[in-house]
C-alpha cells in the first residue's frame, strides 16, 4: 500500500509517497508564482500548484493501482471562502497578512481578551482567522457558503466534502477546546453563521473518496481515500516522533518553533497571554503548543547571502553546499558576541512586535565573521530558550527534543541548541516529517491501526546530541546576559 501525503506551506507545497512499511517513494515540490512579499496567494495557484506535485511524484510509482490514500496538511490561519457552488470568492489572504482593523479591535474589546482566552485558549490577535472572515464578508462579491481552511479547501477539491479537523479549527479563534465545537458563544457574538464553518472531524478518518474527475486528472485509482488531515505542526510532531507528555519536536527552517506535548491545559491564563495556543494532540495523548521565532532560519539565510557569499565560489570548487562550509569554519567555541535575532522583527511568541530589529553586541577588531556566523546560531537558540522559560512558568516543559528541518542538518546548530537549551537532541533522519505523518494518518485510515503503532515503522534517528558541560556553564552565564539585554531592548521600544 502507498500512502500520498500532501504538504502545503507559505510559499510552495509538496507531495510526498510512503509504502506502509515507512520506505519513502517519491517527491515533489513547486513553489507558488508569487512576487516576493506577496501576501495574497489565487485559490486556483494552490489547486494547481498541489495538483502538479500530485502528479509528478506519483509520476515515479510503477504501479499505481497501489496508492490506496492522499492526506493533507498545512500551515493554518488562512482559508478559502467558497459559494454555494465551491467557486472561491476572494484569493487567500496567507497567515503573515495583516488583517488588523478597527473593527476586528473593537470586536475584541467587546467580547474581552479574557473570553477568548477561556473559550478558544489563545490570545485573540489579528492573525487568526477570524479578522481575516471580518474582512472577507465585506470583499467577496457573493454570500459566502463555506470558509474552507487551507488543507480543506484541497480536501474539498479532491472530494466535493467540507470537513475540517479540531487543530485547524483552533487556528480560528472560533474553537471551544475543552468542549471540542465551534463555540456557539463566540459565533454569536461574533456574527458568524456555524453553517459556513466546515464539519470538525478527528485528523485521519475517511473524509471521501476521491472524485472521479479529480482521479482522471491526476491519473489516480478511483478508490484512492482523502483522509482528513491537519494544522502542520501536528503531523510534524508525529513524524517526528512526539508522543508522550514531555517529548518536543524542534522545526527549524525559514522560521523556528518548537512543540511540545503536555497533559493538561495550564491553568493561568498567562499562558494564552505569552501567545501560547493550546491545541489537542492526537489520540487524546494531551495538547500542545506552539512556541515560535519567524526570525530564525531567514536570519542565517541572511548572513549566508550578505556576509558569506565570498563562499560560493569555494563551495561550487568543491562541491559542497555554502552551509556545509560556514559549519566547517565556524569556532569550535561559545562566541564573545550577543545578538537578538530579530532581522524580520520579534514575531510569533512570547512577544509580538513586527517592527523589532536585530542588534549585535560585542564587536571589536578582533571580530571574524566566523564569530558572528556562531553569534547568529547563538542568538536565535537564546530566543527559543526564553520561550522554554516562558513555557516553564505555566508548567510546560520537555525532557526529549526531536530537531527535524534544515537546522537539523547542522550538527555545530545542534551542538549549541543541545548546549543552551541543556537537554539531549535527537536528530529525525527525515527531511519529510510533514508529509511522513500525512502518510502516517492515510495509512492508519485504511488499516485501522492507530497513527502511532503505524509510526513505529516510520521513525529513525541520527546519534542523539549531549550538551557539553562545560559549554553549558558558559551559555547559562550567557543567558543572563541575553535575557537582560533583550529587557532593555523591549523596555527602550515602548517609549
Amino acid at each position: 500500500m502507498i500512502s500520498l501525503g500532501i504538504d502545503i506551506g507559505g510559499t510552495g507545497c509538496k507531495c510526498v509517497a510512503f509504502r506502509d512499511d515507512g520506505k519513502q517513494l517519491a517527491v515533489a515540490y513547486t513553489e507558488y508564482p508569487l512576487a516576493a512579499g506577496q501576501v495574497n496567494l489565487p485559490s486556483d495557484i494552490l489547486t494547481f500548484s498541489v495538483f502538479q506535485v500530485i502528479k509528478k511524484c506519483t509520476a515515479e510509482i510503477p504501479d499505481k493501482q497501489q496508492i490506496a490514500a492522499i492526506t493533507v496538511c498545512s500551515f493554518g490561519e488562512s482559508f478559502v471562502p467558497v459559494d454555494k457552488d465551491g467557486n472561491a470568492l476572494t484569493d487567500i489572504l496567507l497567515y503573515f497578512s495583516n488583517t488588523d482593523s478597527e473593527e476586528f479591535n473593537n470586536l475584541v474589546s467587546s467580547i474581552g481578551e479574557e473570553k477568548f482566552m477561556r473559550i478558544a485558549r489563545i490570545l485573540p490577535d489579528a492573525s487568526y482567522s477570524l479578522s481575516k472572515m471580518l474582512y472577507t464578508r465585506k470583499v467577496a462579491k457573493r454570500p459566502v457558503w463555506k470558509y474552507l481552511f487551507i488543507a480543506n479547501f484541497i480536501t474539498y477539491r479532491l472530494t466535493g466534502k467540507a470537513y475540517t479537523d479540531v487543530s485547524l479549527a483552533c487556528r480560528s479563534l472560533l474553537y471551544d477546546v475543552e468542549n471540542r465545537c465551534w463555540s456557539k458563544q463566540l459565533l454569536e457574538l461574533c456574527s458568524i453563521e456555524e453553517s459556513t464553518l466546515p464539519e470538525v472531524l478527528p485528523a485521519g478518518v475517511k473524509a471521501g473518496t476521491i472524485l472521479p474527475k479529480a482521479a482522471a486528472q491526476l491519473g489516480l485509482p478511483c478508490n484512492v481515500q482523502v483522509v482528513t488531515g491537519c494544522h502542520d505542526q501536528i503531523v510534524n510532531a508525529l513524524g517526528a516522533g512526539v508522543r508522550n507528555a514531555g517529548d518536543a519536536v524542534d522545526s527549524s527552517g525559514t522560521s523556528e518553533c518548537i512543540t511540545p506535548l503536555f497533559s493538561s491545559i495550564p491553568e493561568s491564563l498567562d499562558f494564552q497571554r505569552n501567545n501560547f495556543a493550546c491545541v489537542p494532540y492526537l489520540e487524546d495523548r494531551g495538547y500542545v503548543t506552539y512556541a515560535y521565532n519567524i526570525s530564525a532560519g531567514s536570519v542565517v539565510r541572511w548572513y549566508r547571502d550578505a556576509l558569506a557569499s565570498h563562499l560560493n565560489r569555494e563551495a561550487a570548487m568543491e562541491n559542497k553546499s555554502i552551509y556545509d562550509l560556514l559549519n566547517e569554519q565556524c569556532p569550535s567555541q561559545p562566541s564573545d558576541l550577543m545578538m537578538l535575532p530579530f532581522l524580520q522583527g520579534m514575531g510569533g511568541t512570547p512577544d509580538v512586535d513586527a517592527t523589532a530589529t536585530g542588534l549585535i553586541a560585542g564587536l571589536t577588531t578582533q571580530t571574524r565573521l566566523t564569530d558572528i556566523y556562531r553569534a547568529v546560531l547563538e542568538g536565535i537558540t537564546f530566543e527559543m530558550r526564553y520561550n522554554r522559560e516562558k513555557l516553564s512558568e505555566s508548567g510546560v516543559t520537555f525532557k526529549k527534543l526531536f530537531a527535524c528541518g534544515g537546522g537539523a542538518r547542522s550538527f555545530v546548530w545542534l551542538q549549541i541548541k543541545a548546549d543552551i537549551l541543556g537537554c539531549e537532541i535527537i536528530p529525525v533522519k527525515s527531511e519529510e516529517t510533514g508529509a511522513m505523518g500525512c502518510a502516517i494518518l492515510g495509512i492508519s485510515a485504511i488499516t485501522g491501526e492507530k497513527p502511532f503503532d503505524v509510526a513505529e515503522r516510520f521513525w529513525q534517528y541520527g546519534t542523539p546530541i549531549r550538551p557539553n558541560p562545560e559549554h553549558m556553564e558558559i551559555y547559562n552565564k550567557k543567558y543572563k546576559t541575553y535575557k537582560t539585554l533583550r529587557k532593555l531592548y523591549m523596555e527602550q521600544r515602548s517609549k
